[in-house]
């Protein structure tokens, strides 16, 4: 049993049923485990990529950069996070898998998958699964940041961001942190430093403490993250962003 086995049975058990011998299949997965600073890129664009990377702690994110080097945040990956399964069939990375934070991350061969997944052809259909949900969240953030007001882009991205943690065992005594920095948010929601503050401060005169009222504010309905359980029963959120 390896930590970075024990990651993928506990992310693919959220979104799907796994029978008792694909649960030991996953549980033997093994690769390298190492520390990544916050910046530092693990993939980069146009990179060949050799091994799927898991998050063991610490927060990832996918991003592209315009040609005027402004940033756009893609996706937050939480622990337990596989954000690059993709890797197994695009040869070449379109965009970039960096750390926000100090991060934990493993690295398994994608050699060691493709053998897993031979020896065991009913786990191809969950790794395929957990790609199709990434691509759900992708189009949920798409319509969020091109169709809703500021403060609304922000408080449904909270929400997802608790409501994920919460699956992930990650909240407790209902804190759930986010280690980003104002200009993360800014280029995660399309907005500027300014913008950033002044949106946290009507969220925080407001919304952002009460639960019912933040899911209300971002329109937040979890069914696009595809858990098993819907995401579990609402908690109150007591800050996420300082």
């Amino acid at each position: 049993m390896t930590a970075i086995g024990e990651v993928f049975v506990r992310h693919l058990s959220l979104i799907g049923d796994l029978s008792e011998e694909d649960r030991e299949a996953l549980l033997r997965i093994d690769g390298e485990i190492r520390w990544v600073e916050r910046g530092e890129d693990i993939l980069q664009i146009g990179d060949r990529p050799t091994h799927v990377v898991v998050v063991l702690s610490g927060l990832l994110h996918r991003y592209t950069s315009g040609p005027q080097g402004i940033r756009q945040i893609h996706s937050f990956y939480l622990p337990t996070d596989t954000p690059s399964l993709e890797t197994l069939h695009i040869g070449v990375m379109d965009n970039s898998l960096g750390a926000l934070t100090r991060s934990q991350i493993g690295l398994v061969p994608h050699s060691e998958l493709f053998a897993m997944m031979a020896a065991r052809p009913s786990l191809v259909g969950s790794l395929w699964h957990e790609t199709l949900v990434q691509a759900s969240i992708f189009r949920a953030w798409l319509m969020r940041n091109s169709q809703m007001l500021a403060h609304a882009r922000m408080a449904h991205l909270f929400c997802e961001v608790v409501t994920r943690a919460r699956a992930a065992g990650l909240v407790a005594d209902n804190h759930c942190p986010l280690p980003i920095t104002h200009e993360d948010l800014g280029d995660t929601l399309g907005l500027t430093p300014i913008q950033v503050k002044r949106t946290l401060m009507i969220l925080r005169a407001g919304a952002l403490v009460d639960w019912e009222q933040l899911v209300e504010v971002g329109e937040f309905d979890p069914f696009y993250l595809h858990f098993q359980d819907g995401g579990g029963p609402p908690r109150p959120v007591d800050a996420l962003v300082h």
